[in-house]
């Protein structure tokens, strides 16, 4: 059996992410600010999904999410992901691209479903998608390369 797919059997999978999460969250203010909460992983799929809340602080002048703020939050997601398939290694972020589809409006949670695009033994690609709670609207799309350090 391969590493990646060794990391992600669902069991393992949801015990590893669920640990980087409360890491992330320990790790920094902005981290903890953001408050991510692991809201699903799949096996299968090669995929987890972060929950954030839109928050006051985060609305830019126009009473939506700021872009910075979403950029934060994709980060976030796929670093945590990057995080957990390091397996014990830093990794840290080399490249992310994002796409702004439709603002998120500020009475509303975003879901940032992230997947494994590959996992070398020293570079990790993953691509996200992110979502309101509400209603599953795409407002977002990202890729993300980290590097495992």
């Amino acid at each position: 059996m391969s590493r990646l797919k060794e990391l992600l059997i669902q069991e393992k999978l949801e015990k590893g992410v669920e640990a980087v999460v409360q890491e992330f969250k320990k790790a920094s203010r902005i981290n903890e600010m953001m408050n991510p909460t692991l809201a699903a992983c799949s096996e299968e799929e090669q995929t987890i999904t972060i929950e954030f809340s839109v928050s006051e602080w985060q609305l830019n002048e126009y009473g939506t999410l700021h872009a910075g703020i979403i950029a934060t939050a994709f980060d976030e997601a796929m670093g945590i992901f990057a995080a957990y398939l390091g397996n014990d290694k830093s990794t840290v972020s080399v490249n992310l691209s994002l796409n702004y589809i439709k603002p998120i409006p500020s009475d509303d949670s975003i879901l940032i479903t992230a997947k494994v695009t590959s996992a070398g033994r020293r570079i990790i690609t993953i691509s996200a998608e992110c979502r309101l709670k509400s209603n599953g609207l795409l407002t977002n799309t990202a890729i993300g390369t980290y590097a495992i350090v």
